[in-house]
């Protein structure tokens, strides 16, 4: 009776895994970040994304260098923040502002959206190599209707 209970929740195991390793994985770009959602409908963390990722070695290690990217952008654009104030604090307390801080700041801000760029196309990159392995659907269109207060909207995701 043991062995068949163990068999039985070995079976149960093994179907969960396999449906989970069928999820398709898609990123869609905001204004200063991404969201990752599984099979378009439950949104994930990058960290939860990164587990689902470790099946397939390829797409995990690109995955990883796509985080250290936005390791850098998150770093170099706070660092640039950080410069640009120093001079505006000093200006605004009545003393001379020495404004290379606010150049070299402008300078880090730029590569951290630059770096930012690199984060989103490694990270889509490493999705696609996920998603290869999965059957194709004919249609990737996915209009939904949504309401809200008096109005309603279609969001159409392709």
């Amino acid at each position: 009776m043991n062995k068949l209970r163990i068999l039985f929740f070995a079976g149960i195991a093994l179907v969960g895994l396999k449906t989970q390793a069928q999820k398709k994985l898609t990123m869609y770009k905001t204004f200063g970040s991404v969201i990752y959602m599984l099979s378009d409908s439950l949104e994930i963390s990058p960290k939860q994304t990164a587990t689902i990722l470790f099946t397939h070695p390829q797409a995990y290690s690109e995955f990883k260098k796509a985080r250290r990217w936005s390791t850098t952008s998150a770093v170099t654009g706070f660092a640039g923040a950080a410069m640009v104030a120093i001079p505006l604090a000093t200006l605004a307390f009545g003393e001379r502002a020495d404004w290379g801080y606010a150049i070299g700041g402008s300078a880090l801000i730029a590569v951290g959206l630059i770096c930012n760029q690199v984060y989103k196309a490694r990270a889509l990159y490493s999705l696609d190599l996920y998603n290869a392995d999965l059957p194709q659907k004919i249609s990737q269109i996915k209009p939904q209707l949504r309401f809200y207060g008096t109005g309603a909207c279609l969001v159409i995701k392709f």
